[in-house]
């Protein structure tokens, strides 16, 4: 009879399994790591592996941190006068860190050559990232209207130029290594905004610094 015994312990067990089954599908995520905890430990095994949990959006593993959740903290910290002041924007996403830079602040109508005050501003950034290793990418943007100068037969070598201000800013003032660097210019062919046809729009023109995530 002891086969019975063993039987029992079975159908306990798949009873025991069952019920949390059902109580997980009416709790939170919270509720959720707390009852896989207690059972990893009832069962003795440990907790190598994250935690995940299905929403709207995915999964999303809970144990796995964002490095560069501290990074935006003190760059908005540190930006905190520019960001009050709307001349600059911060968001994080999928690839990494962005700042979004009016390309009023940085150089003058139709020039390459940072002002006082993009100097002033890349060195607060360069104060939180120097110590990173993540890349570093320039980008710079322009709006519709032509430019046809001596120095910038077109907007695409404008965009290139400031672009690559910024990105020798960084190496000469900061030592920022050049391996971590790049720079490029899309001119006005990636706009945030529809450009006017005689008018362009100021806010398409503009500088972005990107701090990429690690791969």
């Amino acid at each position: 009879m002891r086969w019975l015994l063993t039987y029992a312990d079975m159908i306990t067990l798949l009873l025991a399994f069952f019920v949390i089954l059902y109580s997980i599908s009416k709790v939170d995520a919270k509720k959720y790591r707390e009852v896989a905890t207690s059972v990893r430990g009832a069962f003795g095994t440990a907790s190598r592996y994250p935690i995940s949990t299905g929403g709207a959006g995915g999964e999303q593993l809970l144990s796995k941190p964002d490095p560069l959740v501290g990074i935006v903290e003190q760059l908005r910290q540190s930006l905190g006068e520019e960001l009050g002041a709307g001349r600059i924007q911060i968001e994080r996403d999928a690839a990494g860190i962005l700042l979004r830079f009016q390309d009023a602040i940085f150089f003058e109508r139709g020039k390459a050559e940072l002002t006082t005050e993009a100097r002033r501003i890349l060195d607060k950034v360069v104060a939180v990232i120097a110590g990173v290793p993540n890349p570093i990418e320039a980008e710079g943007h322009t709006d519709a209207l032509p430019i046809r100068s001596a120095q910038f037969p077109s907007n695409w070598e404008l965009s290139v130029a400031r672009a690559t201000a910024v990105v020798r800013y960084l190496l000469e003032a900061h030592g920022i290594s050049p391996l971590r660097l790049a720079a490029r210019g899309l001119g006005e062919h990636k706009p945030l905004y529809p450009n006017q046809p005689t008018l362009g729009e100021p806010r398409n023109r503009r500088v972005e610094v990107r701090i990429l995530a690690s791969r």
